[in-house]
């Protein structure tokens, strides 16, 4: 049995070594009992050493010493599917066409549309109108570069995660 401020230190070392991290993952990798987990979000919550933020139905969790604002606008996006794709695109083409990224059945498009709109209100993305048409670009490359290298352990963690829950 974990002591009650030792599961806290560990929850709160999970979560600044997987920045955006949902409380699955949180209680998966800590083995404790949800209840346990949730007590201790709360405890770190109210000491403000977490911050947290809604994904749909999930709360993304950040350790705020951990992390600046700009990046963790950067991982919160990383952590969605939609937004993902749309920014490794980016990194490999500069600037795309917005009408690339709404193609699909319809529900697709509405996702990739609200996503890239929350996208450029949180200045991840950026658009420019070129000749009847939208290009989107990253507004900081370099940064979410800088942000994939210094937490790609945790999204490799997060992709096998995901792998293997396919295969079960």
């Amino acid at each position: 049995m974990v002591e009650q401020g030792s599961l806290r230190d560990y929850i709160e070392q999970i979560i600044s070594e997987n920045p955006g991290i949902h409380f699955r993952e949180i209680q998966r990798k800590s083995g404790a009992a949800v209840g346990q987990v949730e007590y201790h979000l709360y405890q770190l919550e109210k000491m403000e050493k977490i911050s947290i933020r809604k994904d749909g139905k999930l709360k993304r969790y950040f350790l705020l010493d951990n992390t600046g604002f700009s990046e963790r606008k950067i991982i919160y996006f990383l952590r969605n599917r939609y937004a993902k794709d749309v920014i490794f695109y980016l990194l490999e083409h500069d600037n795309v066409e917005l009408s690339y990224f709404l193609t699909g059945r319809k529900g697709r498009q509405e996702n990739m549309r609200q996503i890239i709109s929350d996208m450029i209100e949180q200045e991840v993305l950026h658009s420019e109108s070129r000749s009847s048409s939208s290009h989107l670009f990253l507004s900081d490359p370099d940064k979410t570069k800088l942000v994939l290298k210094k937490f790609r352990e945790s999204f490799l963690d997060s992709m096998s995660a995901n792998i293997m829950s396919m295969l079960d």
